[in-house]
Order: structure tokens, then C-alpha cells, then sequence
């Protein structure tokens, strides 16, 4: 068997993804272990092999079952932090064992809980709690705190295509977050009582982060941090964003890339050093002894960046090649893969699920197998280049190619996550890895250890790094600005995913078999086969690309999600015609959470929409404007109506600006606009008034709010009224206006408020459904349990994102059907 860890690594990777789906009790997996662990000592012992390879893997599989259940054992424990979620504000103590910037004015840290006060005595509590503090409390790494936070679990938003936050972090052990205010509620008790060795650790890490911050500026300065310390969530977020365009922004983490070429300078370095001796050239094989010392600034490189759990994979990796070549088996590159899978899914198993390692596998893969096929010794160089050329030429064309096979390798990877693929990505990165991975990395490895005795040295290295920072930072933002470098798309499926590797395995495959028919081969001819099999395979991959081309514009249904955007509002109605109209973004207000980035774009993008026709603001409050923002700028939008209401806000500031650079047309609206037909769709606008009819009105929330556009989109015999934040006062008018206000669906005006959705109001609307856009446990306490009486009592069907995650609606204009992603306590069909 030419790669016996191949199997053991699937039936790994299968257990571990059994495990984060379906819930078995602690026995199970526990027993299964040890009963295969004994039939696997029996067949050892009697020489089974056959059998004990298979019950190995059989023990693989009970182990990646175990390893992704385990933290939910854990929490099952009757002292669990979880158990004391969402109740009234707690006092707990614990101990700080991770802190990170997750932005300029803010820190969370990673507590383990000790024990909690309750009725003036303590209990003893387990677990971990995030909590998120102000970034001027000093509080580090080993620090036994006490604060006072309300628990809250962790909860996300439910859309398709979101990303699940509450899972990510469960499988990290951490079910519960909180949030500090001010100093008043967090108590620094002791110092420093942690461990011996990674306390002094943390001290070092400290002190070369106030050497960086001394000799470099920004956005230099976060690289910096980036690369030594694995600190990258400080990057700006411009700088993050025009990496990504350029498909440059694994050079931002550390890598197998940088831990690679740690380890080459360490071999490299003490290979030198044992050449100077001759005893020592003829007593030993000084390649393998340069080998082992590689380790060592392999292993002091990872302890610097803090055994992050990327940068822990990457160790991993560049160890198990140092061990491969230790043994003499550094040719067999796919089972050195394999090993690095198995131990890093073993020590994390929730490895499997995070971006990076999917991204790093599959890349260090298609370079191994691209590369394979390949035949690098054939490159033509011109005969008339001089001869100290040709071996420069000739690693310039292999950097090319694996940049090539590592873009194609991690292509439906990066689109499936970041719905963009970059255009510069080669010239990028022959630009970006020399300037970051080499003249960058040197002398930041080098200020490691000067650190240590000599400051000035130190801080000289960190401007000698950061000059050349500086360079490719520049170099990356030209490339960036380029209005072709990068493109976005839609999020593919596993099927289509699945088609690109096969088409791209049978490509390469057709080329290394091309012309070669071996002698005594099987009489099937197999570049037949490969090239039958590709036909095939690309004429599914045309269908897919027409059919998702074309399917919307021939739809004549009318398709409506009600987005699950927290304590805010954002509905989708995607008309017939493939019109797509996104009525209002949702937002939190003084946050810099991107709700257009990180919840309205993926969901569009798991819709398969990348164009937005027409973005209608119902008023301008953050919590209705903020995720429209990202949608303008990246969504080729047409249209934006709105209804002429300004804000004295940097948003409204901001939304102006958008609208203005990107020459989006804008539409005020009022009662006394004319109805709007799409596609057989009549859409009427029944509020605000006129603004010479509104008064000089000088404007407080309340009025704001009560300037919303109301719309009523007709569609057949189906009717659905959108009401923003209106209040029972604008309900009011809108009955004695005399206009037309049934509808079959309502969306609750202003999230279930009680100054809202009066008895008046529900009669004259008479709905069937009523969709209510509200976040979980929010402060308002919407909604109101008078308005759920109210329309409970006029028989009226109840969904709540809060509850139900996005509601979706079709209709083809005479029957309609409703469909929560959350699958819970639906309410009953109304005629």
C-alpha cells in the first residue's frame, strides 16, 4: 500500500464531521473506542494485519467522533458557565487565558471560570466565557479578574448562506460571551497566575509588541504584528481588503509559507556552521543534523506567535516535512500531508471547519499534484541568455506555476467563502511573497532575538522590516485600485465545487498520459476514457452556468425573505424577471459590525444574486441603513429610493457619498408618487406625505420613524404591506386617508412596538400573516406582548425572526407559501 495514511485520515476526518452533526451520548463513542482498541491489540498480537488496518481505521473514526463531541460533554456539567446564561447580571471570577484586538477600541479575552457569586456566597463554575472589554483596561494574559455581566449565549443570525458564529465557537468550548462597559465592572484581583513558562512567554510577546509599535507606523505596524506575533485582526480593514482583491492575503497570516522559510534559514544557518568543521563533515551526515537543528527556530518561531491555531498547523506541517527528511522520506510528499492532516485533526479537530486550514491543504495538494504532472526540465530558455540567467529564469517559471497551482487549487475554496476571485493574483504574489515572505521576514526574525539583549538593534530591524512592509503594502494598494483586479460570484454548491477539481484533475490528467501507451498496457484506452469523462463533465458545468444565467429571468413567481438581521430590518423581494428589489439593510447603531458585509452579502450571494436593481431606505436609522452600504458599493445596483428624509449622521454622510460615486440613480418618494409597475408587480406608496405638506419639522427619532415609506406590492391577488417604524399615529392617518390597506402579509410596522401595530390598524389590514424583524432578547423588549395579544386575537399567523431566522415567501399571484429557516413552532395556515 503506497499511502496507508490516507485511509486512516478520511475515516478521521469522516468521525469528526458525524460528530459536529449528530449528538450521541458520552458511552457510545467511549465504549466503541475501547472495544476496537482491544480487537485491535488481538489482531496485532495474532498477526491479522488485514484486520487491524481496518479496525485502525475503525478506531479513527471513533475518534473524530469523540474529539468533535468533546466540548459538548464538557458543557453538559451541572457547574457549566452556560447553565447561568441569560438570567440577570452575574459576578464570576476567572482567569484571562487568551486576549486579542479585535478593533481600536476594543479587546475580547478568553476567561476560564473558577467560581461565581451568588446570594453572598460562592459556587464553583466551569468553562469558558468571551468577554469583549474596553481597550484601555490593561488586562493580559493570566490575570484572575472578577466581573459583573449579564451571560448571554452565543447566537447567530439564521440565513442561508450565513456564516455560523455559535458553532465556531462551540467547537472552541466557548458558549457564552459578555460585555464590559467601563472599568466599574471588571476588578483586576491578582496578577500573573498563570504558568511558569507561558507566562514569561506572554511577557516576551508583550515586550516585542511594544518594540513594534515604537519603531513602526501603521498600517506597517499591524503587519509586523501580523507576521511575528500572529496578531492580525488589528490589520485596517482597506489594507485586509485590498490583499483579499489581490489574493494576497495569505501572506497576512502566518503560514506554511513563513514557517517554511524559518525553518530553510535555520537549516541553511547551521548547515554553514557544521561545514566549518571537517571532523565533523566526515563523522556525521551534517544534512541530517542541519535538519534537526531546524526545529529548534521552527519551534521558537511558533511559541513567539503565540500556537495559534493556524499557526500551529503550519509548525505542524514544515515539522512533519523535517522529520520526512530526518527519515529519508522526503520524496513521498502526499503522506507527509497526510500525517500533518492526522496530527492537527487529532490535537484540533475543529481545525476541519476553519478557512485557513482548507485553504492550506488544498493548496500544498494541488502543488503536489499540478506539479506532478508537469515537466519542469523542458522549460524553454532562450540559448542566447547568459548562462548565470538560465537558473534564475528557470526558478522564476516554477514560482510561477506553483503560484498557478495554488490559486487553482484553493479557487472554489476562496470563492465559496469570499464570493471573489482576483485577476492579479500571479503577479501579486511575485511581487507580495519575496517583499513580505523573505526581505520582510528576515530581519522580523532577526529582532527576535535581538530583543532579547539589545533594544536599538531591535528597533533598527523593526524599521528595516517595516520599510519593505511598506513597499508591498504600496505595491498591493496600485494593484487594488485597479477597477479589473478582482470580481465577485456567487456562491457555488458542493456539486459545482466537486465538478472543478474533477474537470481540473482530468485536464491534468489527459495531459501527462498524451501520447504515452506503455507497452503490455490494457487494451482500454485510457486518454479515451479521460477525455470522455471530461466531455462530460464540462457539458454539466455549461448547463449549470445557463441554467443559473437564465433561471430567474424566465421566473414568474415573486420571492420574498424577510432577512434575520438582529434587532433591525432587511427584505429581499425578488420579482418576476429577475428584478431584485432589497428594502432596507438592517445595522446596529454606534458598532462597527458590517452588516452588509458579513450578513446581506452572504446571503445574497447564497441566493445567487450578484445585482441588486433597485435598494429602497425606508428611513434613515442605522438600523435600517448601515448594511446597505456594502450592497451599493459591491452589488452593481440601479436605483435607490428613499424618501428624501436627510440625517445629521456620518452614515447618511456616508450613504450620500456612495450613491453620488457610483452614479446611482435616486428617487425621492411620497404619498403622492405615481405607482411603479416591475414585471406585472404594482408597487403604490401610501406614506409620508409630501415634504411641503410634512411642516418644518425639526426631526427626533419618533419623527423620523414616523417618516418611513409605507409601500403596498401587489403581485395577482397576493398583497404585502411594508410599513418601516411607523407608529399608531401614522396607522391613524393612513385608515382616514381612505386608501386601500388590505393586504394577505404585513410587515409589523417599527419590530413589534407597542406604540404600534394598533387593534385599528390590524383590522384594516386584515392579514393573514404578519412578519415581525426583530433580534433576540433585544433591550426594547419588542415585541411587545399587547401587539403578539392584538394579533393573536385577530386571528392572525405569527413569524418572528428572532424565532423563525429568515422567513421566505413565494407566490405566483394566487396561492402563496410561507418557509422559516428555522423549522420551530410555525403557526397554523390562515385561509
Amino acid at each position: 500500500m503506497r499511502r496507508p495514511l490516507f485511509y486512516p485520515m478520511i475515516a478521521l476526518i469522516a468521525g469528526i464531521l458525524i460528530g459536529d452533526r449528530v449528538t450521541l451520548s458520552c458511552i457510545l463513542p467511549s465504549a466503541g473506542m475501547m472495544i476496537t482498541l482491544l480487537l485491535l491489540i488481538l489482531c496485532i498480537t495474532m498477526k491479522w494485519n488485514r484486520t487491524a488496518f481496518l479496525l485502525m481505521i475503525g478506531l479513527m473514526l471513533i475518534a473524530g467522533l469523540f474529539n468533535a463531541q468533546k466540548q459538548q460533554y464538557l458543557s453538559q456539567n451541572n457547574h457549566h458557565i452556560v447553565h447561568q446564561a441569560d438570567q440577570r447580571k452575574q459576578t464570576v471570577e476567572g482567569v484571562v487565558t487568551s486576549t486579542d484586538q479585535i478593533s481600536a477600541d476594543k479587546y475580547s479575552l478568553i476567561v476560564r471560570c473558577r467560581r461565581i457569586l451568588k446570594d453572598h456566597s460562592y459556587s464553583p463554575v466551569s468553562g469558558l466565557i468571551r468577554l469583549t472589554i474596553p481597550s484601555h483596561l490593561n488586562i493580559q494574559y493570566g490575570d484572575f479578574i472578577r466581573f459583573r455581566t449579564s451571560i448571554k449565549r452565543i447566537r447567530n443570525f439564521h440565513n442561508p448562506g450565513s456564516f455560523d458564529y455559535e458553532r465556531y465557537l462551540n467547537r472552541q468550548g466557548i458558549y457564552v460571551t459578555g460585555f464590559i462597559a467601563d472599568s466599574s465592572r471588571i476588578v483586576l484581583i491578582r496578577h500573573n497566575t498563570a504558568s511558569g513558562i507561558k507566562l514569561q512567554l506572554e511577557k516576551f510577546r508583550s515586550h516585542l509588541k511594544y518594540l513594534i509599535d515604537a519603531n513602526a507606523s501603521s498600517p506597517e505596524r499591524e503587519i509586523l504584528e501580523a507576521l511575528i506575533l500572529g496578531n492580525q485582526k488589528a490589520i485596517p480593514t482597506d489594507v485586509r481588503e485590498n490583499f483579499s482583491k489581490t489574493g494576497t492575503s495569505h501572506m497576512l497570516a502566518i503560514s506554511g509559507l513563513h514557517v517554511g522559510l524559518v525553518a530553510s534559514a535555520g537549516f541553511f544557518v547551521a548547515l554553514l556552521l557544521l561545514k566549518s568543521s571537517e571532523y565533523l563533515m566526515l563523522r556525521f551526515n551534517i544534512i541530517k543534523m542541519a535538519t534537526a537543528a531546524a526545529f529548534v527556530p521552527v519551534a521558537v518561531y511558533a511559541l513567539v506567535a503565540g500556537m495559534g491555531t493556524t499557526v500551529l498547523r503550519a509548525t505542524l506541517m514544515t515539522l512533519a516535512f523535517l522529520t520526512a527528511l530526518l527519515l529519508g522520506k522526503q520524496k513521498d510528499f502526499y503522506n507527509i500531508l497526510f500525517f500533518a492532516a492526522l496530527v492537527i485533526l487529532i490535537i484540533a479537530p475543529e481545525s476541519l471547519f476553519e478557512i485557513s486550514f482548507q485553504l492550506s491543504f488544498s493548496a500544498v495538494l494541488a502543488i503536489v499534484f499540478i506539479m506532478s504532472k508537469i515537466n519542469t526540465s523542458t522549460i524553454p530558455i532562450p540559448e542566447t541568455l547568459p548562462g548565470s540567467l538560465q537558473p534564475l529564469i528557470r526558478r522564476l517559471y516554477v514560482f510561477i506555476l506553483v503560484s498557478a497551482a495554488a490559486t487553482l487549487g484553493t479557487m472554489p475554496i476562496i470563492v465559496y467563502y469570499f464570493n471573489r476571485v482576483s485577476t492579479v493574483t500571479l503577479i501579486a504574489n511575485i511581487i507580495a511573497v519575496p517583499l513580505l515572505g523573505m526581505l520582510t521576514l528576515i530581519p522580523a526574525m532577526a529582532f527576535i532575538l535581538t530583543a532579547l539583549f539589545s533594544p536599538w538593534l531591535a528597533g533598527f530591524l523593526v524599521k528595516a522590516a517595516s520599510f519593505f512592509a511598506g513597499i508591498a503594502v504600496a505595491a498591493i494598494n496600485w494593484q487594488a485600485s485597479l477597477s479589473w483586479s478582482s470580481f465577485s460570484f456567487i456562491k457555488p454548491n458542493i456539486t459545482e465545487i466537486a465538478l472543478f477539481y474533477i474537470i481540473l484533475f482530468l485536464l491534468l490528467s489527459l495531459n501527462a498520459n498524451h501520447g504515452e501507451q506503455k507497452a503490455g498496457e490494457s487494451k482500454i484506452n485510457r486518454p479515451l476514457l479521460i477525455k470522455m469523462a471530461l466531455l462530460v463533465a464540462l457539458i454539466l458545468m455549461i448547463a449549470d452556468g445557463v441554467y443559473l444565467t437564465f433561471k430567474d429571468q424566465f421566473s414568474t413567481q415573486i420571492k420574498i425573505t424577510s432577512i434575520d438581521v438582529g434587532q433591525g430590518s432587511a427584505t429581499l423581494f425578488q420579482l418576476p424577471g429577475g428584478v431584485n428589489m432589497l428594502v432596507d439593510g438592517g445595522g446596529f447603531y454606534d458598532s462597527s459590525f458590517d452588516m452588509g458585509k458579513l450578513v446581506i452579502a452572504p446571503f445574497l450571494y447564497a441566493k445567487r444574486i450578484r445585482k441588486i436593481d433597485i435598494v429602497v431606505l425606508t428611513h434613515p436609522h442605522p438600523d435600517h441603513l448601515q448594511g446597505l452600504i456594502y450592497v451599493l458599493k459591491n452589488f452593481n445596483v440601479q436605483e435607490a429610493w428613499c424618501t428624501g428624509l436627510k440625517a445629521e449622521s456620518d452614515l447618511y454622510r456616508l450613504w450620500e457619498k456612495t450613491i453620488s460615486g457610483h452614479k446611482i440613480k435616486m428617487k425621492h418618494l411620497s404619498s403622492q408618487s405615481p405607482p411603479v409597475s416591475i414585471s406585472g408587480v404594482q408597487i403604490h406608496f401610501l406614506w409620508p406625505m409630501p415634504p411641503n405638506n410634512r411642516g418644518n419639522w425639526e426631526m427626533s427619532k419618533d419623527e423620523a420613524n414616523d417618516s418611513s415609506l409605507v409601500m403596498k406590492i401587489t403581485y395577482g391577488d397576493e398583497r404585502f404591506l411594508v410599513t418601516g417604524d411607523i407608529s399608531s399615529c401614522v396607522e391613524t392617518c393612513l385608515i382616514e386617508s381612505g386608501q386601500n390597506l388590505k393586504s394577505d402579509v404585513l410587515f409589523v410596522p417599527h419590530h413589534g412596538s407597542n406604540h404600534s401595530s394598533s387593534m385599528d390598524f390590524i383590522r384594516a389590514v386584515s392579514c393573514r400573516y404578519a412578519i415581525i424583524s426583530v433580534g433576540k432578547r433585544n433591550v426594547f423588549r419588542h415585541p411587545h406582548p399587547d401587539v403578539l395579544a392584538r394579533y393573536d386575537s385577530a386571528g392572525t399567523g405569527i413569524f418572528r425572526t428572532d424565532e423563525h431566522g429568515a422567513i421566505s415567501i413565494e407566490s405566483d399571484g394566487k396561492t402563496m407559501s410561507i418557509t422559516p429557516w428555522l423549522k420551530r413552532s410555525l403557526p397554523e395556515d390562515r385561509p
